[in-house]
């Protein structure tokens, strides 16, 4: 189970306190057991949303299973609803001893986090249907943070420890006003959009980009400041603005660029940390990938509802717009091979896109139930349950999508 291992020093100045090191799938007793000379620690930690919310879910859980995992040695302490830092801060509050661990939002700061960003430029890639979005897309983000590992080496350079490198809470989409499937419905268009790759994406649409507070969404919607909005299902069900914008295009093989969050810990806080919990508060990110999936399916299902009660749809885009997202996607993907923001461009584009094939075969053989549905039969899919993602998981570890970058 255990062997022993001294203080390790990574090449960017990561270190650990030694103990035992700990194989992914030990038992909880086995975890118990390598920390029982660990002197006990308590964790401050921010979740994005009030307590016992769907969104705040995944940190609870998180919580609870490291809580328990590590027969209490290691416990938290919760700051909910960004109560700490701004989402855009909290890499900043991380360095700083504000907060332990946290979630960093690199699309928000991308001059601080090129890396990431980059690696973001490229979440368009992946299935856009509903299960198939959440599966297939986290694999994709997790193989590319450990290709490069720019990424780390940015966060590590900001006094933070990346842990989990994406999570994501659904496909973005336009939330229009009025139904529109072809450019020459789009065309003119205002759309209040999330990333720099939108704002292109939106333009080889035909629509005009825009920047517009999420709180002011809905009335943004509503009076005709804009047409349509780029959302998640999540954030559209949460921001209540379905009812303004309940006319939803999409491609079922060809999305939009989907900027996720990060879970990081203080370096510091990290570095002072034995080995065995390192690997168990990287091991038991799984609980949090599993309360993640569970939100966003449950956000999903208040999304599709929604749209169909405020008379709306989700409807696939004409072979025109899908050529336009088709052209301005391999110009993104030109850029971040030929640019500066990791050391390897032209390996991180070709990883991504090896990462779509593998991980789109993967699901497939692992036979999840539900890869597949679509927006319209996602209501009755869900009604039987979420189905086991231990298989997933346990893909995601053993590979190199996560196994690469566990702590050893």
């Amino acid at each position: 189970m255990a062997v022993l291992a001294g203080c390790s020093d990574s090449p960017s100045g990561e270190t650990n306190a030694g103990g035992a090191s700990v194989e992914y799938g030990a038992s909880k007793a086995e975890y118990a057991e390598a920390l029982g000379d660990m002197d006990a620690v308590e964790l401050v930690i921010q979740s994005t949303g009030p307590k016992g919310s769907a969104t705040g879910r995944r940190f609870e859980d998180y919580a609870a299973a490291v809580e328990e995992w590590s027969d209490g040695k290691i416990t938290f302490e919760f700051v909910y609803s960004n109560g700490a830092a701004p989402p855009d801060e909290v890499y900043a509050a991380l360095a700083d001893g504000r907060l332990d661990v946290g979630s960093v939002m690199p699309s928000l700061t991308p001059d601080e986090f090129p890396a990431a960003t980059a690696i973001n430029d490229l979440s368009h890639l992946g299935s856009q249907l509903p299960v198939d979005w959440m599966l297939q897309w986290h694999g994709i983000m997790f193989e590319m943070a450990a290709a490069v590992d720019d990424a780390d080496r940015e966060f590590e350079e900001h006094g933070i420890k990346l842990l989990l490198p994406a999570f994501g809470s659904g496909a973005y989409m336009p939330y229009c006003t009025e139904p529109g499937t072809s450019k020459a419905a789009l065309k003119g268009r205002g759309v209040a959009a999330q990333s720099r790759v939108q704002n292109k994406e939106a333009e080889a649409m035909g629509m005009n980009p825009t920047s517009i507070n999420y709180a002011e969404m809905y009335e943004g919607l509503q009076r005709g400041v804009v047409d349509c909005a780029f959302s998640t299902v999540t954030g559209a069900a949460l921001g209540g603005f379905i009812e303004a914008a309940p006319q939803v295009g999409f491609d079922a093989e060809h999305g939009f660029n989907s900027p996720g969050g990060t879970i990081a810990i203080s370096l510091a806080r990290w570095n002072e940390l034995p080995l065995a919990a390192q690997q168990l508060l990287y091991d038991r990110l799984d609980v949090l990938l599993q309360a993640n999936f569970e939100g966003a399916w449950e956000n999903t299902l208040a999304a599709v509802q929604a749209v169909q009660e405020s008379g709306g749809t989700f409807q696939e885009f004409d072979d025109e717009v899908v050529e336009s997202l088709v052209t301005v996607h391999e110009q993104v993907e030109k850029q971040v091979a030929d640019g500066d923001a990791v050391s390897d461009g032209e390996r991180l584009v070709e990883v991504a896109k090896q990462a779509e094939t593998d991980w789109a075969e993967r699901i497939e053989e692992l036979g999840i139930d539900g890869v597949g549905t679509s927006y319209a039969d996602f209501a009755q899919w869900y009604a039987g349950g979420t189905p086991d993602l231990q298989p997933y998981f346990d893909a995601l570890w053993d590979g190199t999508a996560m196994g690469e970058r566990r702590p050893s």
